[in-house]
């Protein structure tokens, strides 16, 4: 998942249009085009009394430090059959996001008066623990400056902006970023902010069909090569905002039709297989994560599925509260190991360029891991709890005000 890696090789420009695949997707998009009619009872000017409380799926924090890792062992060298892990976990992290990011807006956020308050949220989840790397990647580099092309010449005053403000960034196609970036990954933040940026407008006007569409579309040309295969298809908003609706619209549909979330999910399981085997008898298939993007849906998707299903007594528990909350309770160590995923996921490099480098031994390869959870386990500790406690209080208030 590097942001070095370059462009697949130029293709053709033949793009075959069939009526009868485009079919397969019908039942899909009247899913999407239900789960865009929730939003209109649900994330209104004014909260409903019923709405339920943001719970988390259980089992969601084990599986969102299973995709740091991931990303961390993929920018250690690490193929698993010739496929990026990196690329299936930032996939799966998108359609969690969307997911999650519903939600949030759902119960916390619920109308256009509290869309500030939603990005101060966001701002205080993402930002202290990025700055507080950040700021030590600095300092290595003006101690040490450690020989990776991604610290590859002294900061100017626009190398520091894009490292404080994040979603340049994810333009480093086009700014260059991507030679002074204190945390590599942080390109994938970038997509994560505008998303962020952009999600509470697209529930407040019905808009996620259309998002949905725009990216899907954009999506397809990039796996078919008639646009940049890495840039559009994995890298930029336009491309991945499909996955951040994905995870947006089985958290809808799993709210209120369990059948239909599976519907959702069957279809861009198939979908996802469709789109395969058409890039592999034209041989696009092979251009640069096309592999990767396809599979991270196809098993994220499932997963998150099966991550939000109801036990049977939380199922009789809510049937007889009429409560719609989706999940079991969040278990204590699922909760811990989720807060370490944040920091693994942005310390992994700075780990790398001073203490470990690219571990090639099992002595190295333990000394990496383990100095990456040790890492984000003492940042999580000395920022993100005391700013979670702040959230918390935000978060409240706000609840009054509702």
């Amino acid at each position: 998942m590097p942001a070095k890696n370059a462009s697949a090789s130029a293709v053709s420009d033949a793009y075959p249009a069939s009526i009868e695949q485009a079919s397969r997707f019908a039942p899909f998009v009247r899913s999407l085009a239900h789960a865009n009619t929730v939003e209109s009872a649900n994330f209104t000017d004014q909260a409903s009394a019923q709405e339920p409380a943001l719970e988390i799926p259980s089992m969601l924090g084990t599986f969102r430090l299973f995709l740091a890792l991931c990303v961390a062992l993929s920018h250690a060298n690490v193929q698993i059959a010739g496929l990026n892990p990196g690329v299936i976990a930032v996939v799966c992290f998108y359609l969690i996001s969307g997911y999650v990011m519903t939600g949030l807006l759902r119960s916390h956020f619920p109308g256009r008066a509290h869309i500030g308050h939603f990005y101060l949220d966001r701002a205080l989840r993402l930002m202290p623990q990025y700055l507080l790397i950040a700021g030590l990647t600095l300092i290595l580099y003006l101690v040490a400056k450690p020989a990776t092309p991604f610290l590859a010449h002294a900061p100017a005053l626009s190398d520091l902006l894009n490292n404080l403000l994040v979603v340049p960034l994810n333009w480093y196609m086009f700014n260059h970023s991507d030679s002074f970036t204190l945390i590599p990954p942080a390109w994938s933040l970038g997509a994560e902010l505008q998303f962020y940026l952009l999600m509470p407008l697209l529930l407040l006007w019905r808009l996620r069909t259309f998002a949905f569409a725009v990216g899907l579309l954009v999506y397809l040309l990039a796996a078919w090569g008639m646009i940049d295969t890495n840039v559009y298809g994995y890298r930029l908003l336009p491309g991945v905002l499909t996955f951040f609706m994905l995870g947006s619209a089985l958290h809808d549909v799993r709210r209120e039709d369990a059948n239909k979330s599976r519907l959702i999910v069957g279809a861009a399981v198939l979908g996802s297989a469709a789109c395969a085997l058409v890039l592999w008898r034209f041989d696009h298939l092979s251009l640069l994560y096309n592999r990767e993007t396809l599979l991270g849906t196809a098993l994220g998707l499932p997963i998150l599925l099966w991550l939000t299903r109801q036990s049977p007594k939380a199922q009789q528990k809510s049937a007889s509260a009429n409560d719609r909350r989706i999940g079991p309770p969040r278990p204590w160590l699922d909760s811990r190991l989720g807060d370490l995923s944040y920091g693994v996921f942005l310390n992994h490099f700075l780990i790398q360029w001073s203490l470990t480098g690219v571990p090639s031994t099992p002595m190295g390869w333990a000394m990496y891991l383990s100095a990456i959870v040790a890492l984000s386990a003492f940042t999580q500790w000395l920022v993100e709890r005391p700013v979670l406690a702040l959230r918390r209080h935000l978060r409240q208030r706000q609840a009054v005000q509702v």
